[in-house]
């Protein structure tokens, strides 16, 4: 048990031991949230109450967690962290209220996103889905841009044994049947009223901030020896040939490209639950850091998040599809030759 102050923490000295990375990852980690929490608040409250709400709901969060602390012995509740919580809240807050200033509202980068990518739930539901597939990136998984790893929850044993072909052709395989199903998934992002765009620079620009993704945890999380060490030749087979279908495939009507991502989705799932690990890229004990941080819990998230994507990614779709459907008939109804 804790001792009877269960808030002591709050008046006790500055922690004796202070890192900046420690106080950044407190920062950042609030960020979003208080963005988040003043979209909520805002439409019922005004901009400066909601900018307090959203920062004392927070700071209220980062309070009771610390507090739980109090229980935990591997765990030390610190003032720092909850001003740093607090602080990081509040900044994403303030981003989000100076971003929805009508000034700030009609910039150059809200334009293109309203002429390019279409402005109802789907299209931010679809932003949402590329964005969620750039973070599961930060995942290190058994086969690079791979997701829906389920071997250890349901206990399935790799249907072959691992040999550098096998896993050659298994790891191109995954990288381009992945990057063909972002692609298509954001081609179909696109105003359906409108021409047809090409939509190879942000299909281009989503590969690109994945395989950075993929870089930063080499360099932060697995201590690699070289930031692309993980750009092996299976990878880079997979995006050129993810290339040629792309420039196919972008061809298909929006229906047909929904199927195609779907099913390479799919594919993607069973060959990650059905390739073996590769032992020669496990992480040495030795190289492990020493004690759990805030990357680890960030690591832990992220693994769950790449397990749930594929099933998130092809509930989108099905919805887009029905969706399209049902605005292609009540299109064609509207039409006079069609009006009874």
């Amino acid at each position: 048990m804790p001792p009877q102050d269960i808030l002591g923490f709050l008046g006790a000295p500055w922690p004796r031991y202070v890192t900046a990375r420690d106080v950044t990852l407190n920062v950042v980690a609030y960020l979003p949230f208080g963005a988040m929490l003043f979209a909520a608040l805002r439409p019922p409250l005004p901009a400066s109450a909601a900018f307090v709400a959203a920062t004392f709901i927070a700071a209220l969060l980062s309070l009771a967690l610390e507090s739980a602390q109090m229980f935990l012995p591997a765990r030390i509740a610190s003032n720092l962290d909850l001003l740093s919580n607090s602080g990081g809240a509040g900044i994403g807050a303030l981003a989000a209220c100076v971003l929805s200033l009508p000034a700030l509202q009609d910039n150059s980068l809200a334009a293109l996103r309203r002429r390019a990518v279409r402005t109802d739930t789907l299209g931010d539901c679809g932003l949402i889905v590329v964005a969620l597939w750039i973070l599961i990136q930060f995942h290190q998984a058994p086969l690079a841009l791979g997701s829906g790893d389920l071997r250890e929850a349901l206990r399935i044993t790799p249907f072959f044994s691992h040999t550098p072909r096998s896993y050659l052709l298994a790891e191109t395989g995954v990288v381009a049947l992945a990057v063909v199903a972002i692609g298509l998934i954001v081609s179909l992002l696109q105003q359906p009223q409108q021409p047809q765009r090409p939509m190879l620079p942000a299909i281009a620009l989503t590969l690109a901030l994945a395989l950075a993704a993929k870089s930063i945890v080499a360099v932060s999380l697995t201590r690699s020896a070289h930031w692309l060490q993980w750009l092996t030749p299976g990878v880079l087979a997979g995006i050129a040939g993810s290339a040629v279908l792309l420039a196919l495939l972008l061809r298909l009507a929006r229906e047909a490209r929904g199927a195609v991502a779907a099913l390479c989705i799919m594919a993607v799932v069973i060959i990650v639950n059905i390739a073996p690990e590769n032992p020669y890229q496990a992480v040495p004990t030795f190289m492990l850091r020493p004690q759990p941080t805030h990357l680890l819990n960030f690591s832990h998230i992220v693994r769950t998040l790449s397990q749930l994507w594929p099933l998130a990614a092809v509930i989108f779709l099905l919805v887009l599809a029905r969706a399209e459907r049902a605005g292609t008939r009540l299109n064609n109804f509207g039409k006079p030759g069609n009006r009874r």
